[in-house]
Order: C-alpha cells, then sequence, then structure tokens
C-alpha cells in the first residue's frame, strides 16, 4: 500500500540522480503528494567532466562541487548521508549503513567504477580519476615528484619520477594526459630546475587511434595535437601490469615510472549485484525502455548501472553523462505520470554530439554532425559545460577563476588529502612516492 505522501528515494546523486532529483522537486513543487528522498555517500555532487582540469590545478573543489543541502532548503526534498548496503524489494526498504529508509518509488543511479578487468595489479598500484579527492590526490602526487626530482642525482631515477602513463585514450585519458601536459610546461617546469627533456607523458592506446567514438579525421587532429607537443601517444597497446616502479605493456615493454594513471573503463558499482534482478555480463541492471525493472515496476536504475537497449540501434546506449541526465529526467517524468494518472513515457535519446578538451586552450567538438577544434572549438567545449553546470555559484566561480588564471599563475602548493577520502588514491600516491634506498629499473 503506498504512504502518503508517496516516498520517492534517489540512490546516488551523480548526473542521472541529481537530474531526477530536482525534476521530480521542480514538478511538486507546492504539492504534498510525495517527499523526495536523496541518498549518497558523500554530501555534494561532483562536476565530473572537470576532474581532468582539477588533477591539473587550473580548478578546485569548489568549482566542480555542489552540496545536496542546497536543495533541501527549497521544499519537498531532503538529503541522507549514506553508503547503500541491501536493498528488500518486497519490503521496498533500503538500507544504508546509517538508517533505513522505505519508499514507494526508487530511482538507483549509482553509477560506475573504474574497470580494473580483474587484474589485481593494475589496480592496487595505478592511480583513479574518478572523485574530487581522487584529483587532488593525482595534483598533489605530480608537485611532489617534480619536488623530489630537483634534488635527485641519479637521472635514471629523475626520469622515472618524472614519466607519468595514462592507461586509456577516451575522453577521461586524453583530457588528463593533455591537462597535466598543460600543468607541467605552463607551470611546473617554470619554478622547478628540471631539464625538459627528461620529463615525459605517455597516453596508451588499446585501438589503433585515440577517442573512437570521435571519428577518423577528428580523432587524428587531436592524436597530433598531442603528439606535437610531446606527448607519447601508444596506438594498440595495452597496460598489462604494474607496480610500485613501473607500468608494462602487451608488448613486453616496461615504462618505468611513479605515476601510472587508469583511466581504461568503468563498471556498473558492484553494490549492484546484491539487487536480485537480471544483469547483463558486465553487471548492469537489465531494464525496460521505461527504465523500469519488469519485475519491479516500482524501481527505476539509471545511468552507468542500468542495461538499456536502444531499439533504433540494437544495443544499449553508452555510459555517458549526457545519457544519464536524460534518464534522470526521464525517470522522474514517469513517476510523476504514474502518481497522476497517465501512462508512462519510453526512454529515448538522440546523440548530439562529442566534446573533449585538450587543454592550451583547444579542444575537439562535434556537434550535429559539424565539427570543430582549436580555439573555437575550446570556446564551444567551455559554453557547453559552464551551461551544464548546476549552480550559478559555481559558473561565476569557474568564470572568475579562468580569469584570473589568464592573468596568475596557478598554486604550486601540496595539500594534504581530506581525511574523509575513501577512494584509496591517497594510498596508492603513498606508496609511489619514493624513498631514498628504493632500486630503479632501467
Amino acid at each position: 500500500m503506498r504512504r502518503t505522501p508517496a516516498q520517492i528515494v534517489v540512490l546516488g546523486g551523480g548526473f542521472g540522480g541529481l537530474y531526477a532529483a530536482m525534476t521530480l522537486q521542480r514538478e511538486l513543487a507546492g504539492s504534498d503528494v510525495a517527499q523526495v528522498t536523496l541518498v549518497d555517500r558523500r554530501n555534494y555532487f561532483t562536476f565530473t567532466p572537470f576532474l581532468p582540469e582539477v588533477a591539473a590545478g587550473t580548478l578546485g573543489r569548489a568549482h566542480v562541487t555542489y552540496p545536496f543541502r542546497f536543495l533541501a532548503q527549497k521544499g519537498q526534498f531532503r538529503f541522507i548521508q549514506g553508503v547503500v548496503q541491501t536493498f528488500d524489494l518486497g519490503n521496498r526498504t533500503i538500507q544504508t549503513d546509517t538508517t533505513t529508509i522505505p519508499y514507494d518509488y526508487l530511482i538507483v543511479s549509482l553509477g560506475g567504477v573504474p574497470s580494473f578487468f580483474g587484474n589485481p595489479q593494475i589496480e592496487a598500484h595505478t592511480l583513479t580519476l574518478n572523485s574530487v579527492d581522487d584529483a587532488l590526490g593525482i595534483r598533489n602526487h605530480v608537485i611532489r615528484l617534480f619536488e623530489q626530482a630537483v634534488v635527485e642525482p641519479d637521472p635514471i631515477r629523475r626520469r622515472q619520477l618524472l614519466t607519468f602513463v595514462v592507461a586509456g585514450a577516451g575522453p577521461c585519458g586524453v583530457e588528463l594526459a593533455a591537462e597535466l601536459h598543460h600543468l607541467i610546461r605552463t607551470a611546473l617546469l617554470k619554478y622547478y630546475p628540471v631539464d625538459p627533456s627528461e620529463v615525459r607523458i605517455v597516453l596508451v592506446s588499446k585501438g589503433d587511434r585515440i577517442l573512437p567514438d570521435f571519428g577518423g579525421k577528428l580523432a587524428d587532429t587531436g592524436q597530433q595535437t598531442l603528439m606535437r607537443r610531446g606527448i607519447e601517444v601508444r596506438l594498440n597497446s595495452r597496460v598489462t601490469g604494474a607496480s610500485a616502479e613501473h607500468v608494462e605493456l602487451n608488448d613486453d615493454e616496461t615504462i618505468p615510472t611513479r605515476t601510472p594513471i587508469w583511466a581504461a573503463g568503468v563498471t556498473p558499482n558492484p553494490i549492484l549485484a546484491r539487487l536480485p534482478v537480471p544483469k547483463n555480463p558486465q553487471g548492469g541492471v537489465v531494464v525496460d525502455e521505461f527504465l523500469n525493472i519488469p519485475e519491479f515496476p516500482e524501481v527505476y536504475v539509471i545511468g552507468d548501472g542500468a542495461s538499456v537497449v536502444d531499439r533504433r540501434q540494437g544495443r544499449p546506449y553508452p555510459a555517458l553523462a549526457p545519457v544519464a541526465i536524460r534518464q534522470g529526467i526521464r525517470a522522474a517524468g514517469n513517476i510523476m505520470n504514474t502518481l497522476q494518472g497517465r501512462a508512462a513515457e519510453p526512454f529515448r535519446f538522440d546523440f548530439t554530439g562529442n566534446i573533449v578538451g585538450l587543454g592550451c586552450g583547444m579542444a575537439l567538438v562535434n556537434l550535429l554532425g559539424i565539427k570543430f577544434h582549436g580555439r573555437i572549438g575550446w570556446w564551444l567545449y567551455r559554453m557547453i559545460h559552464l551551461q551544464r553546470l548546476v549552480s550559478f555559484r559555481n559558473k561565476a566561480s569557474l568564470a572568475l577563476t579562468l580569469a584570473l588564471n589568464a592573468i596568475f599563475d596557478r598554486d604550486l602548493s601540496c595539500e594534504t588529502w581530506p581525511e574523509a577520502d575513501q577512494s584509496m588514491n591517497s594510498e596508492k600516491v603513498s606508496q609511489a612516492l619514493p624513498d631514498s634506498g628504493a632500486p630503479v629499473t632501467s
């Protein structure tokens, strides 16, 4: 029996969950028909497309985060910070580490986690870029390595300290490699007496080109841009192993490095394995065209954890932020349709294009088949992301910071990782920092 008011619970405050909650809040304004509860392990939303720029020190935490409590001031909404433990679909309750939450309608938007393809070496020794704390950890790590390189007398060891390997040449990996180059060339080499020829950035792509979703010509333009800057692009290569001292490639090459970064794949959140419903081989929950679990029509699954087939293409929708946003809006709309006695509407998504930043005021943009690159691409890239930022506070702060960055040098001080960081990046970074007696292989 449905509660009064109806309890709508949204699990996960990523793009899909946040837009679902905001849509419901807007539709329920001035009504007592339902109450919306958002649950997330952190108390803020993270604008993940800007994480590479946080890792490079161009932007900070305040530019990419938005506290969920700001939404709670607007009525028909409450936020609970917690980690989901179990699902009781029969009794319609969710157990977190702090409380039990009943629901009448449930939207599961728990996102994805890095996929290491079952390789424990890679999982143990590579850094990831999945949160703002990950990004700050990478930034601090890179600066610390430059501090160490300044006083390191051994040239082999120094080159190891100054070698940065990014595994994965999708948008995240490409943007991170480009932003690291920007940080190093425009800031670190300006203030650290390090030989530029000893700095090495390696981007590893398993395919025959980077950015496989961007089409041949535009992807080739991006690849040539990176290579002109001195970034090594390894095509048809994979990182097959890693340690605190090096990474191994599939051609048996070993690259000495203290900074292996993994950006080569995402898999659905493992907590979804506790949902007693059908899943695809990757662990995504199989839902119908209305984003429901067929056996439990009051439960919706969206975002990286959902397996939704695009019936026009005959394959699942990809795990992309624009897809998750539209799914969140559609799931919220279908709940409102149910509450108001209307028929649910199927989810449809039409791709309008792709964007990726290349640092140094350049980007690649494909909008409705029209392609842009260079400075025009960068302007479009900025405008698109500014429009997607959740709050005016974030937009104003970002615009001001970008203006100041054009005048002043970025901050190069090392910050301390937040004690609440659960990402493991801080532990991995501390293991990767050199000690005076550690061996180095040439």
